[in-house]
């Protein structure tokens, strides 16, 4: 029995008992006890409740995906910035940077996106890898993906999210004891979900929102 499960039992019994004391105040001519203190107490007591549980799972929720929260600050500050600003320095015109946000954290594994690569093939879009210079730290490879006449547009794989399968693993088989491959990509989902609301933020922050965008495996250029 989690935490979440339990707060909500408390929860329910406290506002069923504030709604049946009000209930014994309108109704009732002779109650055993003083309603009007009972109801107005449990009343506080819930709401107070209420307040506390609330927070407390927000707070434990921004614990349990703080690894996605690390991993996007990892991927906008030591790849993604990096990237846009080199692609700035080398492009004349306004770019178009893609990054791809699988479903399952099994889509960025190499054969996957092997796959993906040849897919876009189909798609009659021809793509090239071009490595990157950075300020700091090592090159880095892109895709650059073209078709007909069309600008280039640029696409990545953030493959750092490779790195939640085994905690999502850990997670699971903490949790329930055993290992159920739904669960795990439910949680997958959640994960990578927390981890585009990161970048999200992180991008508007830094004045990089007007240069990259998301895909999936539709392959929406």
């Amino acid at each position: 029995m989690n935490i979440k499960f339990i707060s909500r039992i408390v929860l329910v019994i406290l506002w069923l008992s504030t709604f049946a004391a009000a209930l014994i105040w309108a109704f009732v001519k002779n109650p055993p006890f003083e309603p009007e203190p009972v109801t107005v107490l449990l009343g506080l007591i819930s709401g107070a409740v209420t307040g506390l549980l609330n927070e407390f799972a927000h707070r434990l929720e921004q614990e349990e995906f703080s690894t996605s929260y690390a991993l996007a600050y990892g991927y906008v500050n030591n790849f993604l910035e990096p990237a846009i600003t080199a692609l700035l320095k080398k492009e004349n015109s306004k770019i178009r940077f893609y990054i791809y946000l699988p479903e399952r954290l099994n889509e960025l594994e190499p054969k996957h996106v092997e796959r993906m690569i040849l897919k876009m093939r189909e798609k009659n879009f021809s793509s090239q890898t071009i490595s990157l210079e950075f300020n700091e730290g090592r090159p880095r490879d892109i895709l650059m993906v073209s078709k007909n006449t069309d600008g280039a547009i640029y696409l990545d794989f953030p493959t750092t999210l490779l790195t939640l399968n085994s905690y999502v693993d850990y997670k699971i088989e903490s949790k329930s004891g055993s290992f159920s491959e739904v669960d795990k990509v439910t949680l997958g989902k959640m994960f990578i979900l927390k981890f585009r609301e990161a970048i999200l933020k992180m991008i508007e922050l830094k004045g990089l929102n007007e240069y990259i965008l998301f895909t999936d495996k539709s392959l929406n250029f």
